[in-house]
């Protein structure tokens, strides 16, 4: 009996929303994010994931995300932002694009900012880069555009970095998907990080 009504409230709180997660900041400023900065690039261990340690409802979040991006995330990422995140996975390129039906990497970076940060976006590749403050790879923050140098001496792509070392961004040829900087390819074309000025 304590067991069945155990699992009862366990179930409850799984089902409950993510309101009681923290609060979204509007977006993490160097040295004005309250919940700390995010830890850049770290890898994740063979351990116990470290949201294992967090309340069981927030620790459900986490692990949830963590498969439906295919990495394990550390427990202290944006809540607002991985959901937006996963609400776009698996959404097929369109040149010029913004709805789920179809989008393109600036139209995604775009459309993210403004759902998650309350953020306005340019919406020409250039021209989000000339926004931002850039910001070397190894001092990449969670909500970092990430600009890509791709046949052109201008920028050319962008993603959104989220943590250890992955992005997400819209790729030509599969859609919305999640990479690892320290990719072939990517590394190679990565131009610089941006963090966005108010």
């Amino acid at each position: 009996m304590r067991l069945n009504l155990f699992i009862f409230i366990f179930l409850l709180v799984l089902s409950s929303s993510c309101s009681h997660l923290r609060n979204t900041p509007s977006y993490r400023e160097e040295g004005r994010d309250r919940f700390g900065p995010s830890p850049a690039r770290e890898p994740s261990t063979a351990a116990a994931p470290r949201y294992a340690n967090l309340p069981a409802a927030d620790a459900a979040f986490y692990a949830s995300k963590s498969r439906k991006l295919g990495y394990t995330l550390n427990g202290n990422e944006n809540p607002a932002l991985l959901t937006e995140i996963v609400r776009w996975l698996g959404t097929p390129y369109q040149f010029g694009g913004t709805t789920p039906n179809g989008v393109d990497c600036s139209g995604l970076a775009q459309v993210v900012y403004r759902r998650v940060y309350d953020i306005d976006l340019e919406r020409v590749t250039v021209n989000m880069a000339q926004r931002t403050r850039r910001v070397n790879q190894r001092n990449l923050r969670e909500g970092d555009l990430i600009f890509f140098k791709i046949n052109n001496r201008n920028v050319s792509h962008v993603g959104i970095y989220i943590s250890n070392n992955k992005f997400v961004h819209a790729s030509t040829s599969r859609g919305v998907i999640i990479n690892d900087l320290d990719e072939a390819y990517y590394k190679r074309n990565f131009a610089f990080g941006g963090r966005v000025r108010k």
